[in-house]
Protein backbone atom coordinates (compact mmCIF):
# COMPACT_ATOMS: atom_id res chain seq x y z
CA UNK A 1 0.00 0.00 0.00
CA UNK A 2 2.71 2.54 0.95
CA UNK A 3 4.73 1.51 -2.27
CA UNK A 4 1.50 2.35 -4.42
CA UNK A 5 1.43 5.60 -2.70
CA UNK A 6 4.48 6.56 -3.33
CA UNK A 7 4.59 5.25 -7.08
CA UNK A 8 1.11 8.06 -7.09
CA UNK A 9 3.01 10.72 -5.35
CA UNK A 10 6.22 10.36 -7.45
CA UNK A 11 4.28 10.21 -10.72
CA UNK A 12 2.38 13.73 -9.92
CA UNK A 13 5.36 15.48 -8.92
CA UNK A 14 7.18 13.80 -12.34
CA UNK A 15 4.18 14.76 -13.97
CA UNK A 16 4.95 18.98 -12.95
CA UNK A 17 8.61 18.75 -14.09
CA UNK A 18 7.70 17.40 -17.34
CA UNK A 19 4.57 20.06 -18.21
CA UNK A 20 4.89 23.64 -19.32
CA UNK A 21 5.29 26.00 -16.31
CA UNK A 22 5.59 29.48 -16.34
CA UNK A 23 5.02 32.39 -13.94
CA UNK A 24 2.13 34.18 -13.57
CA UNK A 25 1.25 37.08 -11.59
CA UNK A 26 -2.94 36.60 -12.40
CA UNK A 27 -5.26 33.47 -11.87
CA UNK A 28 -6.21 33.68 -8.00
CA UNK A 29 -8.01 37.12 -8.18
CA UNK A 30 -11.32 35.28 -6.60
CA UNK A 31 -9.74 35.38 -3.66
CA UNK A 32 -8.77 39.32 -3.64
CA UNK A 33 -12.38 40.24 -5.01
CA UNK A 34 -14.11 38.53 -2.87
CA UNK A 35 -15.36 39.40 0.35
CA UNK A 36 -18.36 40.47 2.61
CA UNK A 37 -20.18 44.16 2.61
CA UNK A 38 -17.12 45.32 5.14
CA UNK A 39 -14.30 44.25 3.58
CA UNK A 40 -15.45 45.73 0.32
CA UNK A 41 -16.07 48.91 1.71
CA UNK A 42 -12.85 49.40 3.77
CA UNK A 43 -11.03 48.52 0.75
CA UNK A 44 -9.50 45.31 1.79
CA UNK A 45 -7.81 46.35 4.20
CA UNK A 46 -8.07 43.51 6.21
CA UNK A 47 -4.25 42.41 6.68
CA UNK A 48 -4.65 43.32 10.74
CA UNK A 49 -8.19 43.68 10.94
CA UNK A 50 -9.84 40.67 12.76
CA UNK A 51 -13.47 41.92 13.10
CA UNK A 52 -15.19 40.13 10.52
CA UNK A 53 -15.36 36.23 9.54
CA UNK A 54 -14.14 36.67 5.75
CA UNK A 55 -11.24 38.27 7.59
CA UNK A 56 -9.19 35.11 7.09
CA UNK A 57 -8.97 35.67 3.54
CA UNK A 58 -6.44 38.36 3.97
CA UNK A 59 -4.39 37.03 6.97
CA UNK A 60 -5.21 33.46 8.59
CA UNK A 61 -4.13 34.25 12.27
CA UNK A 62 -7.77 36.28 12.25
CA UNK A 63 -9.35 32.57 12.44
CA UNK A 64 -8.85 32.97 16.87
CA UNK A 65 -11.29 36.27 16.17
CA UNK A 66 -14.14 34.76 15.12
CA UNK A 67 -16.00 34.11 18.14
CA UNK A 68 -19.12 36.43 17.54
CA UNK A 69 -21.44 35.81 14.51
CA UNK A 70 -19.42 32.88 12.64
CA UNK A 71 -21.34 32.78 9.76
CA UNK A 72 -21.48 35.09 7.07
CA UNK A 73 -22.63 34.95 3.52
CA UNK A 74 -22.27 37.90 1.08
CA UNK A 75 -23.32 38.38 -2.74
CA UNK A 76 -21.92 40.82 -5.10
CA UNK A 77 -22.49 42.09 -8.97
CA UNK A 78 -19.64 43.88 -10.12
CA UNK A 79 -18.92 45.88 -13.14
CA UNK A 80 -22.64 46.58 -13.55
CA UNK A 81 -23.90 43.35 -13.26
CA UNK A 82 -21.48 41.75 -15.58
CA UNK A 83 -19.83 39.75 -12.51
CA UNK A 84 -21.48 37.74 -9.77
CA UNK A 85 -19.92 35.99 -7.01
CA UNK A 86 -21.19 34.52 -3.95
CA UNK A 87 -18.92 33.94 -0.72
CA UNK A 88 -20.07 31.78 2.54
CA UNK A 89 -18.08 31.76 5.77
CA UNK A 90 -18.37 29.94 8.87
CA UNK A 91 -16.25 28.49 11.80
CA UNK A 92 -15.80 25.92 13.62
CA UNK A 93 -13.56 23.73 16.50
CA UNK A 94 -12.37 20.55 15.11
CA UNK A 95 -12.64 16.87 17.40
CA UNK A 96 -9.02 18.24 18.98
CA UNK A 97 -10.47 21.49 19.92
CA UNK A 98 -8.48 23.25 16.74
CA UNK A 99 -10.10 26.08 15.71
CA UNK A 100 -10.90 26.42 11.77
CA UNK A 101 -12.69 28.36 9.90
CA UNK A 102 -13.93 27.09 5.53
CA UNK A 103 -14.70 29.57 2.86
CA UNK A 104 -16.26 29.26 -0.36
CA UNK A 105 -16.10 31.41 -2.77
CA UNK A 106 -18.16 31.34 -6.60
CA UNK A 107 -17.63 33.65 -9.31
CA UNK A 108 -19.27 33.72 -12.66
CA UNK A 109 -19.29 35.84 -16.34
CA UNK A 110 -22.06 34.99 -18.55
CA UNK A 111 -21.78 35.80 -22.20
CA UNK A 112 -18.06 37.07 -22.83
CA UNK A 113 -18.13 37.66 -26.60
CA UNK A 114 -15.29 35.81 -28.62
CA UNK A 115 -14.45 38.13 -31.41
CA UNK A 116 -11.62 36.20 -32.78
CA UNK A 117 -13.40 35.73 -36.44
CA UNK A 118 -15.17 38.87 -36.26
CA UNK A 119 -12.59 39.85 -39.29
CA UNK A 120 -13.37 38.53 -42.39
CA UNK A 121 -9.00 38.67 -43.14
CA UNK A 122 -9.22 38.32 -46.69
CA UNK A 123 -7.35 41.00 -48.42
CA UNK A 124 -8.32 43.64 -50.74
CA UNK A 125 -10.24 41.44 -53.48
CA UNK A 126 -12.35 40.46 -50.31
CA UNK A 127 -11.51 36.43 -51.46
CA UNK A 128 -9.93 34.10 -49.08
CA UNK A 129 -6.95 32.34 -50.06
CA UNK A 130 -5.60 34.35 -53.09
CA UNK A 131 -2.71 35.99 -50.59
CA UNK A 132 -3.35 39.49 -51.90
CA UNK A 133 -2.33 42.25 -50.03
CA UNK A 134 -3.89 42.96 -46.56
CA UNK A 135 -4.91 39.19 -46.55
CA UNK A 136 -3.82 37.26 -43.31
CA UNK A 137 -1.98 40.67 -41.07
CA UNK A 138 -4.51 40.98 -38.03
CA UNK A 139 -5.91 44.04 -39.72
CA UNK A 140 -9.21 46.04 -41.26
CA UNK A 141 -7.61 47.15 -44.96
CA UNK A 142 -9.62 48.57 -47.51
CA UNK A 143 -11.88 45.56 -49.02
CA UNK A 144 -12.49 43.36 -45.79
CA UNK A 145 -15.50 43.88 -43.39
CA UNK A 146 -16.24 42.43 -39.99
CA UNK A 147 -18.84 39.95 -39.92
CA UNK A 148 -20.74 40.59 -36.37
CA UNK A 149 -22.47 36.89 -36.91
CA UNK A 150 -19.30 35.40 -36.33
CA UNK A 151 -19.03 36.39 -32.52
CA UNK A 152 -19.90 33.34 -30.00
CA UNK A 153 -19.88 33.84 -26.57
CA UNK A 154 -18.59 31.86 -23.53
CA UNK A 155 -18.68 31.46 -19.89
CA UNK A 156 -16.50 31.72 -17.44
CA UNK A 157 -17.17 30.11 -13.98
CA UNK A 158 -14.84 29.55 -10.31
CA UNK A 159 -15.10 27.63 -7.45
CA UNK A 160 -13.01 28.06 -4.69
CA UNK A 161 -12.18 26.55 -1.21
CA UNK A 162 -9.98 28.40 1.65
CA UNK A 163 -9.47 26.28 4.72
CA UNK A 164 -7.69 27.73 7.76
CA UNK A 165 -6.40 27.79 11.20
CA UNK A 166 -4.72 29.78 13.81
CA UNK A 167 -2.35 29.48 17.47
CA UNK A 168 -1.67 31.58 19.72
CA UNK A 169 1.77 31.68 21.03
CA UNK A 170 2.70 34.53 23.61
CA UNK A 171 2.08 37.37 22.10
CA UNK A 172 1.72 36.54 18.66
CA UNK A 173 -0.70 34.89 16.84
CA UNK A 174 0.23 32.80 13.78
CA UNK A 175 -1.86 31.01 11.35
CA UNK A 176 -1.88 28.77 8.25
CA UNK A 177 -4.48 28.57 5.45
CA UNK A 178 -4.52 26.09 2.18
CA UNK A 179 -6.66 26.88 -0.87
CA UNK A 180 -7.58 25.21 -3.96
CA UNK A 181 -9.36 27.02 -7.57
CA UNK A 182 -11.42 25.50 -9.93
CA UNK A 183 -11.57 27.30 -12.71
CA UNK A 184 -13.58 26.19 -16.29
CA UNK A 185 -12.97 29.51 -18.87
CA UNK A 186 -15.23 28.51 -22.06
CA UNK A 187 -14.55 24.63 -22.26
CA UNK A 188 -10.95 24.77 -20.66
CA UNK A 189 -10.73 23.50 -17.11
CA UNK A 190 -8.27 24.13 -14.42
CA UNK A 191 -7.09 23.04 -10.74
CA UNK A 192 -5.28 24.88 -8.73
CA UNK A 193 -4.00 24.56 -5.15
CA UNK A 194 -1.91 26.80 -2.67
CA UNK A 195 -0.70 28.53 1.26
CA UNK A 196 -1.14 31.30 2.65
CA UNK A 197 1.26 31.67 5.93
CA UNK A 198 -0.13 34.78 8.49
CA UNK A 199 0.85 36.46 11.88
CA UNK A 200 -0.90 39.31 14.02
CA UNK A 201 0.70 40.90 17.30
CA UNK A 202 -0.70 43.85 19.39
CA UNK A 203 2.49 46.26 20.44
CA UNK A 204 0.12 48.66 22.06
CA UNK A 205 -4.04 49.04 22.77
CA UNK A 206 -6.28 48.46 20.83
CA UNK A 207 -3.86 48.47 18.24
CA UNK A 208 -2.56 45.28 15.77
CA UNK A 209 -0.15 44.62 13.24
CA UNK A 210 -0.68 41.68 10.70
CA UNK A 211 1.56 40.71 8.29
CA UNK A 212 0.87 37.60 5.80
CA UNK A 213 2.67 35.46 3.42
CA UNK A 214 0.25 34.61 0.02
CA UNK A 215 1.01 31.96 -2.03
CA UNK A 216 4.65 31.10 0.12
CA UNK A 217 4.86 27.84 -1.41
CA UNK A 218 4.16 29.42 -4.86
CA UNK A 219 0.12 28.71 -5.44
CA UNK A 220 0.25 26.36 -8.21
CA UNK A 221 -2.51 25.71 -11.24
CA UNK A 222 -2.90 22.92 -13.74
CA UNK A 223 -4.73 23.76 -17.17
CA UNK A 224 -5.95 20.38 -19.02
CA UNK A 225 -3.79 21.05 -21.74
CA UNK A 226 -1.00 20.05 -19.34
CA UNK A 227 0.18 23.86 -18.96
CA UNK A 228 1.05 24.66 -15.28
CA UNK A 229 1.14 28.10 -14.08
CA UNK A 230 3.05 29.03 -10.81
CA UNK A 231 1.91 32.38 -8.75
CA UNK A 232 4.57 34.69 -7.62
CA UNK A 233 4.34 35.11 -3.71
CA UNK A 234 3.42 38.27 -2.31
CA UNK A 235 4.07 39.41 1.40
CA UNK A 236 0.94 42.15 3.27
CA UNK A 237 1.73 43.90 6.26
CA UNK A 238 -1.32 45.95 7.38
CA UNK A 239 -2.05 47.97 10.66
CA UNK A 240 -5.63 48.38 12.69
CA UNK A 241 -6.22 50.67 15.29
CA UNK A 242 -9.51 51.33 17.13
CA UNK A 243 -9.95 54.75 19.50
CA UNK A 244 -12.71 54.34 21.46
CA UNK A 245 -14.26 57.95 22.94
CA UNK A 246 -14.94 58.32 26.72
CA UNK A 247 -17.59 60.81 26.45
CA UNK A 248 -19.95 59.29 23.31
CA UNK A 249 -20.50 55.99 22.22
CA UNK A 250 -18.02 56.74 19.37
CA UNK A 251 -15.57 54.07 18.11
CA UNK A 252 -12.86 54.85 15.26
CA UNK A 253 -11.26 52.49 13.23
CA UNK A 254 -8.39 53.21 10.86
CA UNK A 255 -6.91 50.28 8.39
CA UNK A 256 -3.75 50.74 6.32
CA UNK A 257 -1.63 47.94 4.72
CA UNK A 258 0.86 47.22 1.68
CA UNK A 259 1.59 44.91 -0.75
CA UNK A 260 4.82 43.76 -2.10
CA UNK A 261 4.56 40.93 -4.93
CA UNK A 262 8.03 39.86 -4.95
CA UNK A 263 10.40 39.99 -8.44
CA UNK A 264 8.34 43.53 -9.66
CA UNK A 265 8.88 46.70 -8.88
CA UNK A 266 6.43 49.06 -6.55
CA UNK A 267 4.02 48.05 -3.91
CA UNK A 268 0.30 48.49 -3.62
CA UNK A 269 -1.79 49.95 -0.80
CA UNK A 270 -4.82 49.99 0.99
CA UNK A 271 -6.94 51.91 3.70
CA UNK A 272 -10.06 51.59 5.37
CA UNK A 273 -12.05 53.96 8.09
CA UNK A 274 -14.95 52.87 9.83
CA UNK A 275 -16.86 55.03 12.25
CA UNK A 276 -19.32 52.82 14.86
CA UNK A 277 -22.10 54.23 16.66
CA UNK A 278 -22.75 52.53 20.47
CA UNK A 279 -21.47 49.32 18.08
CA UNK A 280 -24.91 49.09 16.19
CA UNK A 281 -24.63 51.31 13.19
CA UNK A 282 -21.29 51.73 11.21
CA UNK A 283 -20.21 54.36 8.48
CA UNK A 284 -17.46 52.86 6.44
CA UNK A 285 -14.69 54.24 3.48
CA UNK A 286 -11.97 52.33 1.82
CA UNK A 287 -9.40 52.54 -1.18
CA UNK A 288 -8.59 49.01 -2.24
CA UNK A 289 -4.89 48.01 -4.03
CA UNK A 290 -6.25 48.82 -7.41
CA UNK A 291 -6.96 52.82 -6.32
CA UNK A 292 -10.59 51.78 -6.18
CA UNK A 293 -12.57 54.17 -3.99
CA UNK A 294 -15.80 52.55 -1.80
CA UNK A 295 -18.34 52.99 0.77
CA UNK A 296 -20.69 51.31 2.92
CA UNK A 297 -23.04 50.90 6.04
CA UNK A 298 -23.22 48.20 8.70
CA UNK A 299 -26.43 47.30 11.25
CA UNK A 300 -25.57 44.99 13.99
CA UNK A 301 -27.66 43.68 16.62
CA UNK A 302 -26.51 40.96 18.80
CA UNK A 303 -26.98 37.59 16.54
CA UNK A 304 -27.13 39.40 13.50
CA UNK A 305 -25.64 42.01 11.22
CA UNK A 306 -25.97 43.29 7.42
CA UNK A 307 -23.55 45.24 5.95
CA UNK A 308 -23.91 47.22 1.98
CA UNK A 309 -20.89 48.12 -0.05
CA UNK A 310 -20.92 50.40 -2.73
CA UNK A 311 -17.72 50.92 -4.90
CA UNK A 312 -18.06 52.85 -7.99
CA UNK A 313 -15.54 52.55 -11.02
CA UNK A 314 -13.60 55.72 -12.82
CA UNK A 315 -16.16 56.59 -15.35
CA UNK A 316 -12.95 56.53 -17.92
CA UNK A 317 -13.03 52.31 -17.32
CA UNK A 318 -16.72 51.85 -18.42
CA UNK A 319 -17.01 49.08 -15.72
CA UNK A 320 -19.41 50.40 -14.04
CA UNK A 321 -20.31 50.23 -10.24
CA UNK A 322 -19.77 46.90 -7.71
CA UNK A 323 -22.45 46.96 -4.95
CA UNK A 324 -22.25 43.45 -2.09
CA UNK A 325 -24.93 42.95 0.44
CA UNK A 326 -23.77 40.52 3.44
CA UNK A 327 -24.72 39.27 6.75
CA UNK A 328 -23.02 37.26 9.60
CA UNK A 329 -25.34 35.95 11.96
CA UNK A 330 -25.28 33.49 14.93
CA UNK A 331 -25.87 29.92 13.86
CA UNK A 332 -27.20 28.65 17.25
CA UNK A 333 -29.37 31.70 17.91
CA UNK A 334 -30.58 30.70 13.87
CA UNK A 335 -31.50 27.30 15.15
CA UNK A 336 -33.25 28.50 17.97
CA UNK A 337 -35.57 31.01 15.61
CA UNK A 338 -35.94 27.68 13.14
CA UNK A 339 -37.24 25.73 15.86
CA UNK A 340 -39.60 28.18 17.54
CA UNK A 341 -41.11 28.70 14.25
CA UNK A 342 -41.64 24.91 13.44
Amino acid sequence: MNHKFFLFITSILFSFIQAESVWVNYGWEIFDNAGDGRALSLGNSLTADGTSPISVLWNPAHQDSQQTLPFSYGHQNRFAGLVSSDVLVFGFKGKINTPLSIVILREAVSRIPDTRDLLLDWGSDGMPGTMDFGEGNGLLDEGERLDFENIKYFNQSQWAFHLSTAKQIKNFTLGIASKCLFHNLGGYNGNGFGFDIGAKFSPWKNGVLGLTFNHFTTSWFIWDNGTVERTVPNISSGLTQLIKLSKIPLDIRFNGGVVKTLGYKGVLYNLGFELSYNSKFQIRLGRNNNGFVSTGIGLIWTSFSIDYAYRPSPSYTGFGSSQLISFRLDPIWFKNKIISFL
